[in-house]
């Protein structure tokens, strides 16, 4: 090839790239929530993630790396391989930087997966098996929402201190269900109570009477209750139907839970939880203005988890001024996690984020000064010897350590 032909493919191609890199810069910064945003989930994430995220955004500022900041959405479904086909298409057409995976875990950690392989960061706000920071864990990734071990420890150590020390279990058959009643059971035997047996139902059950039936007549006085959303209402409002006598031991409760079931029904249930609307000013006054653009609906911890795990983020990329995510991993565990929205918050080296947990009752009527008014505290519990610590937790990819 001649000198001349060399220099023009030289001077052509550093025009392309020139082009390339101004065409990046004009594309908006895209964030992707993948999310169930009409099913079993949507109430606990779904549409309330999406503004969550979207919030975090315009308290930003709306930009970051001079690039517009863009928020875009996609349902799962609750199915894994719909969701792993929509983190490809988010990473690879429409140059998303960053996923909230939400909904069934097992949908999550396919996301997380996908993305984990396309080296893309995740912010797992509404994922409560601990396997995202655990045996599945991403480099990429960290986990804002507290997982089963958290949950289960909060609440059934406390049960069994009361007294309910004969465990009978009502699991979920899919991944969070299965650990969570794990984790449950191993709580429930270390504070020196007895796990009598476990009964597993399909995700979105309709009729709970068989395994309700089957708790009842193993002789536990504690029914643990290892699902969530729909379910977890449904096995609520069914024992009640049916009279059953033992105790009810929820981990996982959300206000819109709650709301499905009517507080006549739901009060004296137990949970644990990172977040409260109602637990100081700062949850109070961001929760308000959530609920001006979300129909007068509280935000659930997912909710808040969501805007603060997007605003740390942003805060990364703007302070690290790049989006490479090997960086950010780096940057997000370096940096304080700033606000009171969620309670002396740090990220351990596996991507797991630590916080204190709070103990919650569900109010009486008589209790409840209004629709909003659902929880009181019990206690609140340092995280300190309550969170997996990194070195434990099965993950491979632990930065800073």
């Amino acid at each position: 090839m001649s000198r001349f032909r060399v220099k023009s493919a030289w001077i052509a191609a550093l025009s392309l790239a020139i082009m390339g890199s101004a065409g990046a810069a004009d594309e908006p910064f895209r964030i992707g929530v993948i999310d169930d945003m009409s099913g079993t989930y949507s109430g606990n994430g779904g549409p309330g993630t999406v503004l969550a995220t979207t919030m975090a955004v315009e308290d930003f500022g709306g930009s970051v790396l001079g690039r517009k900041i863009e928020v875009i959405q996609a349902d799962h479904q609750g199915k894994p391989d719909i969701g792993s086909t929509q983190a490809r298409q988010f990473i690879d057409t429409r140059g998303v930087k960053v996923i909230l995976p939400g909904g069934s875990s097992s949908v999550g950690l396919a996301v997380q997966a996908i993305a984990r392989e396309r080296g893309i960061t995740t912010l797992v706000s509404g994922g409560y098996a601990p396997n995202f920071s655990g045996d599945q864990c991403s480099p990429y990734g960290t986990q804002w929402a507290p997982s089963t071990a958290e949950l289960a420890r909060s609440v059934a150590r406390g049960v069994v201190e009361t007294g309910g020390n004969r465990w009978f279990f009502i699991v979920a058959d899919y991944v969070f269900g299965q650990t969570l009643a794990s984790d449950a059971g191993k709580a429930v035997k270390a504070a020196g109570g007895q796990v009598l047996g476990e009964v597993k139902h399909p995700l979105n059950s309709v009729d709970l009477s068989s395994p309700l039936l089957a708790a009842e007549s193993s002789g536990a006085n504690v029914i643990g209750v290892a699902n969530a959303g729909p379910d977890l209402v449904n096995t609520v409002k069914q024992s009640k139907e049916f009279g059953v006598k033992a105790k009810l031991a929820t981990m996982l409760v959300f206000e819109n839970n709650v709301t499905a079931l009517g507080l006549d029904a739901a009060q004296g249930l137990r949970l644990a939880a990172n977040f409260y609307w109602d637990l100081n000013p700062e949850t109070r006054a961001w929760s308000k203005r959530f609920m001006e653009r979300n129909g007068g609906k509280v935000p659930t911890m997912g909710h808040a988890l969501a805007y603060v795990a997007t605003t740390h983020y942003l805060k990364a990329v703007a302070a690290a001024k790049t989006d490479d995510p090997t960086i950010i991993a780096t940057t997000m565990r370096a940096m304080p996690i700033t606000g009171n929205i969620i309670q002396n918050p740090k990220i351990q080296a596996n991507g797991r984020v630590v916080s204190d947990m709070h103990v919650f009752e569900v109010k009486s009527p008589a209790e409840s000064r209004g629709p909003a008014d659902m929880y009181k505290l019990l206690a609140t519990l340092p995280s300190d010897g309550l969170f997996i610590p990194a070195a434990e937790s099965g993950c491979r990819h632990l930065i800073g350590q």
